[in-house]
């Protein structure tokens, strides 16, 4: 599976890229199938199974009519609901009714002479806009009435276009003079304006902003004008193949309208006075190879229809190598068979080297045809394919430290070697091959060559990518088990080694199990980690303090103790012996609050010295000094006045 998803992604990708190499932008390399014809008309019947809108019917019968396909003919059901639905004040409801009752047949009256003359004396009046215009007269048309007075009409339309000359007045605006007729030179000369309004996307397409129903209402108006006006619309062929091209990518829309404008103007390009677009696409898979050394060309038009100009003459201009643009084949003439506009050439008379390759083509009728356009070099995708072959496959286990050379096996394809390989996480195995093409015996370069090994008890598998030496092109796998050891989920056993080829140039892409391995880590799978314990909570993880160092014996404590003690003994003989004045001890709460608190903060310190520690230290001692502070200071301020009074 994995080599035919890569194979088939890398095949769309190329065939992606290399639509870019061809001139998009004025070639069309795609029409309208047969089974996108049949989606379209599902389209248009789900629009009117149940009829619940008139616009939706509208387009979904025309759509139909279109197709050459049946309609509902003066079904009396049918006929009742668009009485029913129809709005005689609304134009677009009248337009939508009366086209319908034209359309499929309807028996009876729609409506009463007294509202067509309406519309006729309105058409006669500028007060209408160009929307509104395009549904009155289309609906006098479709009552089966004579338009009066069409110089006045079309003299309307004038000054309703210089209120509103939007692409959408515009798109209406040409189907009204198309209807109309007459002098429609100011009108015609306005389809220049709407086209150069028109928005190109990627170099290949052109449309108009508001999408698929405005840009069709714009191109088929254009074109049925010119034909009124039998000149040439100021369309060039380049222009005509983009607005084709827009078309084309539209293909999927999904509602009747849409689905209705696509088909108008597809049906416009394959019969016109000025442009027809050719289709020149790849009939089958654009593949060949020696078993199938021919390729086929359909030259049609946009609905896969074969063209009204007789024989044609279809010419390989160049068949180029996308790798190095070497050309392999040139002004090569296709060859016709039982379909007329299908075309074939050998290739492989050429004897191209397998690969991607871009084949410009052109068609021509037998006598000039001026209105063909995007019939010249259009640029199509092709392999070349070819079919593979293993050649000298040998692969050995050796040391990792490359004391001893690997001892190989030969192995032919598509057998499996004989024995069991052995590998233990101190060796390495090595493995050689050379890929061939079957039918020039050359050495091949693939996208993908993997080795593949799969444990056989638990499925689990792991890919590695073998490398291709650029001087001889021969592959070449070395793995270091141990290295691996990791990647292999440290999962000791037997593997199935696969050998995986693949490549959009190759007819027999494959996986080849072509060996048994035993590999033996250092660490077995049971030994390692698990997802069950590497996910399973932690002990809980608590600040533990230093264990306090060994305390001195009690003797050598106290003796320093006393030490100590020493200074402060003789602090206290020379005060008796000086004699101490206390007289002047003031005896009052801050000062007794000072001096108890400095006595207790040194008793702290010898506690802490002696039990506890450095948290329950600094917890005491800020109570103590935030006492002894507060005292302190009332002290000293009343020891500061006193000697301030004393002073006077």
């Amino acid at each position: 599976m994995f080599l035919c998803i890569n194979a088939s992604a890398a095949f769309l990708l190329i065939l992606l890229s290399l639509s870019g190499f061809s001139d998009g932008a004025t070639t069309t390399t795609s029409f309208l199938s047969s089974s996108e014809k049949s989606r379209l008309h599902d389209v248009f019947r789900s629009a009117l199974d149940p009829f619940s809108d008139l616009g939706a019917a509208y387009y979904a019968v025309f759509g139909l009519k279109l197709q050459g396909a049946s309609v509902p003919q003066n079904d009396n059901t049918f006929c009742q609901s668009i009485l029913e639905k129809m709005k005689k004040d609304n134009y677009e409801s009248v337009f939508y009714s009366s086209g319908l009752w034209k359309g499929t047949g309807c028996k009876g009256q729609l409506d009463n002479k007294a509202h067509i003359r309406q519309l006729v004396e309105d058409l006669k009046q500028d007060k209408l806009s160009v929307v509104d215009m395009y549904y009155a007269v289309k609906s006098v048309v479709d009552f089966g009435e004579k338009l009066a007075n069409t110089p006045q009409i079309m003299k309307n339309l004038q000054a309703a276009l210089k209120k509103d000359d939007s692409i959408s007045s515009l798109g209406h605006a040409f189907h009204i003079a198309a209807v109309v007729g007459g002098d429609v030179t100011p009108i015609f000369n306005r389809i220049e304006d709407a086209v150069v309004q028109a928005d190109e996307v990627d170099g290949k397409f052109l449309q108009f902003e508001g999408g698929l129903s405005i840009t069709g209402l714009i191109v088929s108006g254009a074109y049925r004008l010119a034909s009124v006006a039998n000149k040439p619309p100021p369309i060039s062929a380049e222009q005509a193949v983009k607005f084709a091209n827009y078309f084309l990518s539209r293909r999927s829309v999904q509602t009747a309208k849409g689905a209705y404008y696509l088909l108008d103007v597809l049906k416009i390009f394959t019969d016109n006075k000025y442009h027809i677009p050719v289709v020149v696409s790849l009939s089958g898979p654009g593949v060949v190879s020696q078993e199938r050394p021919k390729v086929s060309v359909k030259v049609s038009n946009l609905l896969g229809e074969s063209l009204p100009f007789g024989a044609m003459s279809v010419t390989v201009e160049s068949a180029t190598r996308s790798a190095d643009d070497v050309v392999v084949l040139s002004k090569k003439k296709f060859e016709s068979g039982t379909d007329p506009s299908v075309f074939s050439v050998n290739l492989m008379e050429a004897k191209p080297e397998p690969g991607l390759y871009k084949l410009s083509v052109s068609a021509q009728p037998a006598k000039t045809e001026p209105r063909l356009v995007g019939n010249l070099g259009v640029v199509l995708p092709l392999r070349v394919m070819c079919t593979v072959a293993v050649d000298n496959f040998e692969i050995g286990v050796g040391d990792s430290d490359q004391t001893t050379q690997p001892k190989f096996d030969k192995v032919l394809f598509p057998s499996k070697l004989g024995h069991v390989l052995e590998v233990d996480s101190q060796q390495k195995l090595v493995a050689r091959f050379v890929l061939r093409d079957k039918a020039s015996n050359k050495p091949l370069t693939v996208h993908q060559a993997f080795l593949r090994f799969e444990h056989k008890a638990s499925n689990r598998e792991i890919l590695f990518v073998a490398d291709q030496d650029p001087n001889t092109l021969g592959y070449r796998f070395d793995l270091d088990i141990g290295g691996k050891a990791q990647e292999f989920g440290q999962l000791s056993g037997v593997y199935s080694l696969h050998l995986i080829v693949g490549d959009v140039i190759l007819s027999n892409s494959f996986s080849w199990l072509l060996a048994d391995v035993r590999l033996k880590l250092a660490l077995d799978a049971s030994q390692t980690p698990t997802a069950t314990t590497i996910y399973q909570p932690k002990p809980e993880i608590k600040h533990l303090f230093r264990e306090p160092e060994r305390r001195p014996p009690v003797a050598f404590s106290t003796f320093f103790t006393g030490l100590v003690a020493v200074p402060f003994l003789i602090l206290l003989i020379l005060w008796a012996k000086l004699g101490v004045n206390i007289s002047n001890f003031p005896f009052s709460l801050s000062a007794l609050g000072f001096h108890l608190g400095l006595g207790a903060i040194f008793t702290l310190f010898g506690f802490f010295w002696l039990q506890l520690n450095m948290f329950q230290t600094l917890k005491y001692l800020m109570g103590l000094g935030v006492v002894t502070f507060l005292c302190g200071n009332q002290l000293l301020a009343r020891i500061a006045a006193n000697r301030k009074k004393q002073s006077h």
